[in-house]
């Protein structure tokens, strides 16, 4: 069977925490993260959807949680990566984060999967009735450039974030 989007599913859970190990984000997740998603994946699952818990901001800044849906992608029993759908943005979300963020785990990196799942989700933001969205990326993150400008990103312009060291890309993806 071919890679697919799904929902998170406990089936997935030992890949998807082997994933977290070798490296899925940017920024590490903590440990204790790590460890809830290995031993209380419902909870890791309802931590990660509560909208009542504040994000802290690289600058330390403390903000309300918005509303995402979050796809893996898997093949077989395999996590290959995750991609979340944010309908809403917010100031923060404006300058980095968009609509849509991804993340391929390292073992899975320059296979085409970041491509697939983008496709798959422009498809599932046109079917909820968006326009267009907004994705971002580090500034010197190569293959997320790619990834986005070959899906049709068209890059608005570059923004410095405060508490980060590159500057972030925002691209408008017309759907």
């Amino acid at each position: 069977m071919p890679p697919q989007l799904t929902d998170p599913d406990i089936r997935y859970r030992d890949s998807f925490v082997a994933a977290l190990r070798e490296g899925l984000h940017l920024d590490p997740l903590p440990e204790e993260d790590i460890q809830l998603a290995a031993r209380d994946f419902d909870g890791w699952l309802a931590r990660r959807n509560d909208l009542t818990r504040l994000v802290v901001l690289p600058s330390g800044e403390r903000v309300k949680k918005l509303p995402q849906r979050d796809f893996w992608l898997v093949e077989g029993e395999n996590f290959l990566g995750t991609i979340s759908l944010r309908p809403q943005l917010n100031e923060h979300l404006l300058k980095r984060g968009g609509n849509i963020g991804y993340a391929v785990r390292k073992s899975a990196r320059r296979k085409g999967y970041g491509r697939l799942m983008l496709g798959l989700l422009l498809d599932k933001a046109r079917a909820e009735g968006l326009a267009k969205v907004l994705i971002t990326c580090h500034d010197e993150n190569e293959g997320s450039i790619r990834i986005i400008e070959g899906a049709g990103g068209v890059l608005q312009d570059k923004v410095e974030i405060e508490g980060l060291p590159l500057a972030e890309r925002r691209y408008w993806i017309t759907l």
